[in-house]
């Protein structure tokens, strides 16, 4: 995946469930080490991330979305924790 991937919105700044790249990424692999099954190679998060260009196998790809998206609700119930 590239950077081009990703939604304008997602990326900005202040939007409403957007956290850096860098945070989004190790909250979502420290979900992904949680679960079961065989776990996604560093090389394809970082082509999911846009630090690398290269193919990503499907089933990867569905899993580090799932991370994902589960990382940004956790990120976002943190984030209201400490507010």
């Amino acid at each position: 995946m590239c950077i081009d991937c990703f939604d304008d919105e997602d990326r900005a700044a202040g939007a409403a469930g957007t956290f850096p790249p860098e945070r989004l990424a190790a909250a979502a692999q420290r979900i992904e080490g949680d679960m079961g099954g065989a776990a996604v190679p560093p090389e394809a998060w970082a082509i999911y991330f846009g630090a690398m260009s290269g193919a990503v196998a499907w089933h990867e790809m569905e899993r580090m979305a799932r991370c994902v998206e589960a990382a940004r609700v956790l990120l976002a119930i943190e984030g209201r924790a400490a507010a």
